[in-house]
C-alpha cells in the first residue's frame, strides 16, 4: 500500500474514532470528562498532522476539502495547549467529522479505487455520491 493510501485510510480512521467517541455524549459530560476531551483533541490532532503529510498536488485536486483549515486547528491547538478553547473543540467535533468523512472516502474512491475495495468503500448501484455502503453480510454458523 502507498503513503498516500496508508495517510487517507488513517484519516478515515481518526474522524470514525472522533463520532464514535461522541456517540451519546452531553455537553455537561463534555465539559467535565477531562479524557474524553483529551482523547477526541488527540484525534483531531492528528488529522492535522495526516493532511500536513498529504502531497500537495492531491489536497489540490480537492479544493472543497477544509485542508487549511485542518491543518489550522492542529496547528493553533499543539502550540496553545493551555489555551485550548473546549466550547470550539465540541462545535468542530460534531460539525466537521461527517463531512470530513465523506470528502475523505470520495477521494478513496477517486484515487485509489483499490483501497475502496479493501476498505469495502465501493459504493452499491444506484448510491448516493458520498453516500457510504452498507457492511458486508456477516455469515451465519
Amino acid at each position: 500500500m502507498r503513503r498516500d493510501e496508508l495517510y487517507l485510510a488513517d484519516l478515515v480512521d481518526n474522524v470514525r474514532a472522533v463520532q464514535d467517541y461522541l456517540v451519546d455524549v452531553t455537553r455537561e459530560r463534555w465539559d467535565t470528562d477531562r479524557v474524553l476531551r483529551d482523547a477526541v483533541l488527540y484525534r483531531m490532532l492528528l488529522l492535522g498532522e495526516i493532511a500536513s503529510s498529504l502531497p500537495d498536488d492531491l489536497r489540490d485536486r480537492y479544493p472543497d476539502v477544509a485542508w487549511r483549515q485542518i491543518r489550522a486547528f492542529r496547528n493553533l491547538a499543539i502550540h496553545r495547549y493551555f489555551g485550548v478553547d473546549w466550547a470550539v473543540v465540541w462545535k468542530i467535533a460534531h460539525e466537521e467529522p461527517p463531512i470530513l468523512e465523506a470528502q475523505i472516502l470520495t477521494i478513496i474512491r477517486n484515487e485509489y479505487p483499490g483501497l475502496a475495495q479493501t476498505l469495502s468503500l465501493v459504493a452499491p448501484p444506484n448510491a448516493e455520491p458520498g453516500q457510504a455502503p452498507e457492511p458486508p453480510p456477516q455469515p451465519t454458523d
